[in-house]
Protein backbone atom coordinates (compact mmCIF):
# COMPACT_ATOMS: atom_id res chain seq x y z
CA UNK A 1 0.00 0.00 0.00
CA UNK A 2 0.96 3.47 -0.85
CA UNK A 3 1.32 5.62 2.20
CA UNK A 4 3.46 8.80 0.62
CA UNK A 5 1.04 11.02 0.96
CA UNK A 6 0.00 10.44 4.48
CA UNK A 7 -0.23 12.79 7.25
CA UNK A 8 2.43 12.35 9.90
CA UNK A 9 1.34 12.54 13.72
CA UNK A 10 3.41 11.93 16.89
CA UNK A 11 2.53 11.49 20.71
CA UNK A 12 4.17 13.38 22.89
CA UNK A 13 5.19 13.01 26.51
CA UNK A 14 5.06 16.41 28.41
CA UNK A 15 6.93 14.80 31.45
CA UNK A 16 10.16 13.75 29.57
CA UNK A 17 9.80 16.69 26.88
CA UNK A 18 9.51 13.44 23.96
CA UNK A 19 7.23 11.98 21.79
CA UNK A 20 6.13 8.61 22.67
CA UNK A 21 5.71 7.19 18.75
CA UNK A 22 4.89 8.57 15.38
CA UNK A 23 3.07 7.27 13.07
CA UNK A 24 1.04 7.81 9.56
CA UNK A 25 -2.28 8.17 8.39
CA UNK A 26 -4.19 8.63 5.44
CA UNK A 27 -5.73 12.38 4.45
CA UNK A 28 -8.76 12.50 6.52
CA UNK A 29 -8.24 10.46 9.05
CA UNK A 30 -8.15 12.30 12.80
CA UNK A 31 -5.72 10.82 15.60
CA UNK A 32 -5.38 11.76 18.98
CA UNK A 33 -3.81 10.40 22.33
CA UNK A 34 -2.36 11.39 25.60
CA UNK A 35 0.17 10.49 27.91
CA UNK A 36 -0.36 10.15 31.91
CA UNK A 37 1.86 9.45 34.72
CA UNK A 38 0.74 7.02 37.47
CA UNK A 39 3.66 7.73 40.55
CA UNK A 40 3.05 4.65 42.37
CA UNK A 41 3.91 2.21 39.24
CA UNK A 42 7.49 2.56 40.37
CA UNK A 43 8.50 0.09 37.54
CA UNK A 44 6.74 2.15 34.99
CA UNK A 45 4.92 4.88 35.77
CA UNK A 46 4.01 6.31 32.59
CA UNK A 47 0.55 5.10 30.44
CA UNK A 48 -0.28 6.13 26.57
CA UNK A 49 -3.15 5.61 24.33
CA UNK A 50 -3.82 6.67 20.96
CA UNK A 51 -6.49 6.63 18.41
CA UNK A 52 -6.79 7.05 14.67
CA UNK A 53 -10.18 7.59 12.81
CA UNK A 54 -11.82 7.16 9.44
CA UNK A 55 -13.89 10.27 8.41
CA UNK A 56 -16.85 8.38 8.37
CA UNK A 57 -16.10 7.12 11.98
CA UNK A 58 -16.36 3.70 10.82
CA UNK A 59 -12.90 2.14 11.25
CA UNK A 60 -10.03 2.95 14.32
CA UNK A 61 -6.87 2.09 15.27
CA UNK A 62 -6.33 1.83 18.68
CA UNK A 63 -3.19 1.22 21.01
CA UNK A 64 -4.62 0.67 24.63
CA UNK A 65 -2.75 1.92 28.02
CA UNK A 66 -0.88 -0.95 29.56
CA UNK A 67 -3.71 -3.24 31.80
CA UNK A 68 -1.50 -3.66 34.97
CA UNK A 69 -2.69 -6.07 37.67
CA UNK A 70 -1.34 -7.42 40.71
CA UNK A 71 -2.42 -10.75 42.78
CA UNK A 72 -2.97 -11.56 45.99
CA UNK A 73 -4.39 -9.17 48.10
CA UNK A 74 -7.83 -8.44 46.98
CA UNK A 75 -11.12 -8.91 45.48
CA UNK A 76 -10.71 -10.20 41.53
CA UNK A 77 -11.38 -6.88 39.59
CA UNK A 78 -11.21 -4.39 42.62
CA UNK A 79 -8.01 -1.53 42.56
CA UNK A 80 -5.53 -2.24 45.13
CA UNK A 81 -5.25 1.58 45.81
CA UNK A 82 -1.49 2.03 43.69
CA UNK A 83 -3.15 1.89 40.01
CA UNK A 84 -3.35 -1.46 40.03
CA UNK A 85 -6.36 -4.10 39.52
CA UNK A 86 -6.28 -7.14 41.46
CA UNK A 87 -6.64 -10.05 38.49
CA UNK A 88 -5.38 -13.86 39.43
CA UNK A 89 -2.81 -14.34 36.80
CA UNK A 90 -4.80 -16.63 34.69
CA UNK A 91 -4.14 -17.88 31.33
CA UNK A 92 -3.43 -14.84 28.57
CA UNK A 93 -6.57 -15.67 26.34
CA UNK A 94 -8.46 -16.06 29.51
CA UNK A 95 -6.97 -12.69 31.02
CA UNK A 96 -7.36 -11.35 27.29
CA UNK A 97 -11.24 -12.32 27.72
CA UNK A 98 -11.53 -10.59 31.23
CA UNK A 99 -10.83 -7.08 29.35
CA UNK A 100 -12.92 -7.64 26.43
CA UNK A 101 -16.07 -5.79 27.59
CA UNK A 102 -13.28 -2.94 27.81
CA UNK A 103 -12.02 -3.45 24.61
CA UNK A 104 -15.37 -3.34 22.81
CA UNK A 105 -17.14 -0.15 24.63
CA UNK A 106 -20.29 0.35 26.87
CA UNK A 107 -22.30 0.73 23.76
CA UNK A 108 -21.49 -2.83 22.53
CA UNK A 109 -23.95 -5.83 23.18
CA UNK A 110 -22.73 -9.61 23.52
CA UNK A 111 -19.85 -11.01 21.57
CA UNK A 112 -20.74 -13.48 18.60
CA UNK A 113 -17.67 -14.70 18.27
CA UNK A 114 -14.49 -14.58 20.30
CA UNK A 115 -11.50 -16.58 19.42
CA UNK A 116 -7.83 -16.42 20.80
CA UNK A 117 -4.57 -17.52 19.02
CA UNK A 118 -1.11 -17.27 19.40
CA UNK A 119 1.41 -14.31 18.21
CA UNK A 120 4.33 -15.87 17.60
CA UNK A 121 5.64 -12.81 16.12
CA UNK A 122 4.51 -10.28 18.52
CA UNK A 123 7.67 -8.11 19.32
CA UNK A 124 8.61 -7.36 15.63
CA UNK A 125 4.32 -6.46 14.92
CA UNK A 126 4.37 -4.44 18.04
CA UNK A 127 7.67 -2.63 17.26
CA UNK A 128 9.20 -4.19 20.46
CA UNK A 129 12.86 -3.87 20.56
CA UNK A 130 15.41 -6.02 22.67
CA UNK A 131 15.83 -3.12 24.98
CA UNK A 132 12.10 -3.31 26.38
CA UNK A 133 12.26 -6.49 27.01
CA UNK A 134 13.06 -6.99 30.61
CA UNK A 135 14.85 -9.85 32.04
CA UNK A 136 12.91 -12.26 34.60
CA UNK A 137 9.15 -11.18 32.55
CA UNK A 138 7.65 -13.62 30.36
CA UNK A 139 5.94 -12.74 27.21
CA UNK A 140 2.71 -14.30 25.58
CA UNK A 141 2.06 -13.26 22.33
CA UNK A 142 -2.02 -13.06 21.46
CA UNK A 143 -3.77 -12.24 18.23
CA UNK A 144 -8.06 -12.61 18.95
CA UNK A 145 -11.08 -11.75 16.53
CA UNK A 146 -14.08 -10.27 17.88
CA UNK A 147 -17.65 -9.34 15.97
CA UNK A 148 -19.94 -7.86 18.70
CA UNK A 149 -22.79 -5.31 18.18
CA UNK A 150 -22.47 -1.76 18.55
CA UNK A 151 -25.70 0.23 18.91
CA UNK A 152 -27.48 -2.22 16.72
CA UNK A 153 -24.44 -2.01 14.08
CA UNK A 154 -22.45 -5.70 14.02
CA UNK A 155 -18.56 -5.00 14.20
CA UNK A 156 -15.36 -7.00 14.46
CA UNK A 157 -12.33 -6.33 16.30
CA UNK A 158 -8.93 -7.83 15.59
CA UNK A 159 -6.64 -7.67 18.72
CA UNK A 160 -3.22 -8.01 18.63
CA UNK A 161 -0.89 -7.53 21.61
CA UNK A 162 1.32 -9.63 24.32
CA UNK A 163 1.18 -10.66 27.94
CA UNK A 164 3.36 -10.42 30.26
CA UNK A 165 4.19 -12.16 33.44
CA UNK A 166 7.15 -11.24 36.14
CA UNK A 167 8.65 -14.41 36.57
CA UNK A 168 11.49 -12.75 39.53
CA UNK A 169 9.53 -10.80 41.53
CA UNK A 170 13.32 -8.63 42.43
CA UNK A 171 12.67 -7.20 38.83
CA UNK A 172 9.33 -5.47 39.71
CA UNK A 173 7.92 -4.37 42.58
CA UNK A 174 5.46 -6.73 44.33
CA UNK A 175 2.91 -3.93 42.99
CA UNK A 176 2.97 -5.34 39.41
CA UNK A 177 3.01 -8.95 38.68
CA UNK A 178 1.35 -9.51 35.41
CA UNK A 179 -0.34 -7.66 32.35
CA UNK A 180 -1.65 -7.05 29.19
CA UNK A 181 -0.63 -4.49 26.05
CA UNK A 182 -3.01 -4.40 23.16
CA UNK A 183 -3.60 -2.95 19.27
CA UNK A 184 -7.37 -2.89 18.56
CA UNK A 185 -8.05 -2.88 14.87
CA UNK A 186 -11.92 -2.26 13.87
CA UNK A 187 -14.53 -1.22 11.60
CA UNK A 188 -18.20 -2.20 11.25
CA UNK A 189 -18.71 -5.84 9.31
CA UNK A 190 -20.32 -4.65 6.31
CA UNK A 191 -16.77 -2.36 5.73
CA UNK A 192 -14.33 -4.48 7.67
CA UNK A 193 -12.70 -6.26 4.48
CA UNK A 194 -12.60 -3.03 2.77
CA UNK A 195 -10.33 -1.11 5.35
CA UNK A 196 -8.60 -3.99 6.65
CA UNK A 197 -5.37 -3.41 5.15
CA UNK A 198 -5.38 0.35 5.97
CA UNK A 199 -5.68 -0.57 9.22
CA UNK A 200 -3.11 -2.77 9.65
CA UNK A 201 -0.80 -0.03 7.51
CA UNK A 202 -1.68 2.54 10.05
CA UNK A 203 -0.41 -0.42 12.82
CA UNK A 204 2.54 -1.51 11.17
CA UNK A 205 3.55 2.48 10.33
CA UNK A 206 3.23 2.98 14.23
CA UNK A 207 6.73 3.33 15.62
CA UNK A 208 8.06 3.88 19.08
CA UNK A 209 10.71 6.55 19.60
CA UNK A 210 14.34 4.89 20.73
CA UNK A 211 15.09 8.33 22.43
CA UNK A 212 11.65 8.07 24.46
CA UNK A 213 12.09 4.59 25.27
CA UNK A 214 15.61 4.81 26.77
CA UNK A 215 14.47 7.93 28.71
CA UNK A 216 11.22 5.70 30.13
CA UNK A 217 13.94 2.86 30.57
CA UNK A 218 15.80 4.78 32.80
CA UNK A 219 13.19 6.38 34.68
CA UNK A 220 12.38 2.85 35.65
CA UNK A 221 15.30 2.19 36.66
CA UNK A 222 16.06 4.48 38.77
CA UNK A 223 12.23 4.07 40.61
CA UNK A 224 13.02 0.37 40.94
CA UNK A 225 16.12 0.75 42.72
CA UNK A 226 14.68 3.48 45.15
CA UNK A 227 11.69 0.94 45.94
CA UNK A 228 14.22 -1.86 46.55
CA UNK A 229 16.49 1.08 48.84
CA UNK A 230 13.10 1.88 50.29
CA UNK A 231 11.67 -1.52 50.86
CA UNK A 232 15.77 -2.51 52.64
CA UNK A 233 15.05 0.31 54.21
CA UNK A 234 11.57 -0.88 55.61
CA UNK A 235 12.57 -4.31 56.37
CA UNK A 236 15.90 -2.91 58.22
CA UNK A 237 14.01 -0.49 60.62
CA UNK A 238 10.89 -3.65 61.08
CA UNK A 239 14.46 -5.73 62.04
CA UNK A 240 15.55 -3.34 64.26
CA UNK A 241 12.12 -2.89 65.49
CA UNK A 242 11.95 -6.29 66.27
CA UNK A 243 15.47 -6.60 67.83
CA UNK A 244 14.58 -3.26 70.12
CA UNK A 245 11.07 -5.85 71.37
CA UNK A 246 13.06 -8.55 71.70
CA UNK A 247 15.48 -6.64 73.77
CA UNK A 248 13.28 -4.78 76.14
CA UNK A 249 11.40 -8.26 76.51
CA UNK A 250 14.73 -9.91 77.69
CA UNK A 251 15.33 -6.93 79.99
CA UNK A 252 12.01 -7.29 81.48
CA UNK A 253 12.81 -10.96 82.07
CA UNK A 254 16.20 -10.11 83.43
CA UNK A 255 14.73 -7.86 85.91
CA UNK A 256 11.77 -10.29 86.69
CA UNK A 257 14.59 -12.92 87.32
CA UNK A 258 16.69 -10.40 89.47
CA UNK A 259 13.27 -9.58 91.71
CA UNK A 260 12.51 -13.06 91.81
CA UNK A 261 16.12 -13.89 93.34
CA UNK A 262 16.35 -11.26 95.89
CA UNK A 263 12.94 -12.21 97.21
CA UNK A 264 13.75 -15.05 97.67
CA UNK A 265 17.25 -14.74 99.39
CA UNK A 266 15.61 -12.32 101.73
CA UNK A 267 12.79 -15.24 102.30
CA UNK A 268 15.89 -17.85 103.11
CA UNK A 269 17.87 -15.11 104.98
CA UNK A 270 14.98 -14.38 107.02
CA UNK A 271 14.43 -17.92 107.51
CA UNK A 272 18.24 -18.76 108.96
CA UNK A 273 18.34 -15.27 111.22
CA UNK A 274 18.84 -16.32 115.11
CA UNK A 275 16.36 -14.79 117.29
CA UNK A 276 16.74 -11.18 118.59
CA UNK A 277 18.67 -10.87 121.16
CA UNK A 278 17.29 -10.68 124.74
CA UNK A 279 15.50 -7.06 125.89
CA UNK A 280 16.84 -7.02 129.24
CA UNK A 281 12.82 -8.05 130.89
CA UNK A 282 13.13 -10.00 133.87
CA UNK A 283 11.50 -13.59 133.05
CA UNK A 284 11.28 -13.17 129.72
CA UNK A 285 13.95 -15.67 127.37
CA UNK A 286 15.50 -14.67 124.60
CA UNK A 287 12.94 -16.95 122.65
CA UNK A 288 10.00 -15.43 124.08
CA UNK A 289 11.14 -11.84 123.04
CA UNK A 290 11.55 -13.21 120.06
CA UNK A 291 8.03 -13.88 119.67
CA UNK A 292 7.03 -10.60 121.96
CA UNK A 293 9.04 -9.27 118.39
CA UNK A 294 6.22 -10.49 116.47
CA UNK A 295 3.57 -7.97 117.85
CA UNK A 296 0.93 -10.20 117.45
CA UNK A 297 1.26 -11.50 120.65
CA UNK A 298 2.82 -10.38 124.22
CA UNK A 299 4.81 -12.24 126.64
CA UNK A 300 2.91 -12.31 130.41
CA UNK A 301 3.97 -14.10 133.78
CA UNK A 302 1.78 -16.26 134.85
CA UNK A 303 0.95 -15.60 137.85
CA UNK A 304 -0.02 -18.79 139.04
CA UNK A 305 3.18 -20.35 137.98
CA UNK A 306 5.71 -20.78 141.07
CA UNK A 307 8.22 -21.15 137.80
CA UNK A 308 8.01 -17.99 136.70
CA UNK A 309 6.58 -19.24 133.35
CA UNK A 310 4.71 -16.86 130.86
CA UNK A 311 1.60 -16.92 128.62
CA UNK A 312 1.19 -15.64 124.93
CA UNK A 313 -1.70 -13.27 125.17
CA UNK A 314 -3.33 -10.64 122.29
CA UNK A 315 -1.06 -7.38 122.10
CA UNK A 316 -4.32 -5.72 121.28
CA UNK A 317 -5.91 -5.37 124.43
CA UNK A 318 -5.70 -3.20 127.35
CA UNK A 319 -6.47 -5.49 130.09
CA UNK A 320 -5.87 -9.41 130.17
CA UNK A 321 -7.36 -11.29 133.56
CA UNK A 322 -6.02 -15.11 134.66
CA UNK A 323 -7.86 -16.92 137.43
CA UNK A 324 -6.29 -19.88 139.17
CA UNK A 325 -7.95 -22.38 136.43
CA UNK A 326 -5.49 -20.89 133.70
CA UNK A 327 -7.91 -19.71 132.00
CA UNK A 328 -8.05 -15.97 130.69
CA UNK A 329 -9.92 -13.00 129.80
CA UNK A 330 -8.85 -10.33 127.63
CA UNK A 331 -10.84 -7.15 127.18
CA UNK A 332 -10.28 -3.65 126.33
CA UNK A 333 -13.13 -2.47 129.10
CA UNK A 334 -10.65 -1.48 131.97
CA UNK A 335 -13.22 -1.33 134.43
CA UNK A 336 -14.31 -4.40 134.07
CA UNK A 337 -14.22 -6.84 137.05
CA UNK A 338 -14.83 -10.30 136.75
CA UNK A 339 -14.29 -11.05 140.24
CA UNK A 340 -17.96 -9.84 141.39
CA UNK A 341 -20.77 -12.82 141.15
CA UNK A 342 -17.29 -14.95 139.97
CA UNK A 343 -16.72 -18.13 142.06
CA UNK A 344 -12.97 -18.14 140.73
CA UNK A 345 -10.31 -15.37 141.81
CA UNK A 346 -9.04 -13.57 138.85
CA UNK A 347 -6.25 -11.38 138.87
CA UNK A 348 -4.80 -8.65 136.74
CA UNK A 349 -2.10 -10.16 134.57
CA UNK A 350 1.02 -8.16 134.72
CA UNK A 351 2.14 -6.74 131.63
CA UNK A 352 5.82 -6.98 130.62
CA UNK A 353 7.12 -3.26 130.24
CA UNK A 354 4.63 -2.00 132.48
Amino acid sequence: MDTSDWTSWALHDPQLGLPVLGLRHPPGWTAQGNVTWVPQHNESPEHHWFQVTDPDQVAMVQGWPRFDFTWPGGAPGQPNGHGRTYLPPDSPDRLLGAVLPQLLGPEAGQPTRFEVYPLPDWAQRLHVGPESITPGVSYTGLYAVADAPTRGIPRRLEILGFHYTVSNQAVFSTITNHGLLVMVLSATMQRYDELRATLYAIMDGTLPNPAWNAAINQVGQTNAAQFAAQQASMRWAAFQAEQAGIAAVGQAAADLRHTQAGNAQAAFDAMMAPPPAATGHAGVSAQEAWRHELGAVTAVEDPNSREGNTRYVSSSTAVTWQNELGEVIETDDVNLDPNINSGTTWKVVRRYGE
